[in-house]
C-alpha cells in the first residue's frame, strides 16, 4: 500500500492513504522520513468483524488516543472456521487479518478495530 508519512514520533508513524488517515508502528529497521513510502500493513491480534458502509473503505485512528485503529473494506478472500484468515482490500492495498469468532464472507463490506497496526516497509 502507497501511504504519505506525515509525522514521526519514536515507532509511532502518522501516515495519510487512499482510505484516510491513522497512526501505526514502523516495523523497518529505520525510521522513515516524511514522504511516501510503500508499505504491508500488518494487524497481530485477532479481530471481530461487523458490518461497514458498502463502497467506503477507511483506516483512521480511533479517538481517545488509546493506538486503536479502525480499519473498513471490502473482503476479497474469507477462511472458515475458527482463525480463519481474511483478505481485506483497504485504499488500494490488502491486509490479512485473522478473524475472531464467525468471519464474513468474500464480497462483504466489513470493518474491524485493531489495538495496533504495523507498518512494514516493502521497498518497492
Amino acid at each position: 500500500m502507497r501511504i504519505t508519512v506525515t509525522g514521526v514520533d519514536e515507532a509511532a508513524v502518522r501516515f495519510r492513504c487512499a482510505a484516510g488517515a491513522a497512526t501505526g508502528r514502523w516495523a523497518g529497521p529505520a525510521l522513515p522520513v516524511p514522504g511516501e513510502h510503500d508499505v504491508e500493513l500488518d494487524v497481530a491480534e485477532e479481530v471481530v468483524f461487523a458490518r461497514a458502509e458498502p463502497g467506503r473503505d477507511r483506516v483512521e485512528d480511533v479517538p481517545g488516543g488509546s493506538g486503536a485503529v479502525l480499519v473498513a473494506g471490502r473482503v476479497e478472500q474469507a477462511g472458515t472456521g475458527a482463525g480463519a484468515v481474511v483478505v481485506l482490500r483497504v485504499g488500494g492495498g490488502l491486509l490479512l487479518l485473522e478473524a475472531c469468532g464467525a468471519g464474513p464472507s468474500a464480497g462483504d463490506w466489513v470493518r474491524c478495530t485493531a489495538a495496533e497496526l504495523r507498518l512494514y516497509p516493502t521497498g518497492v
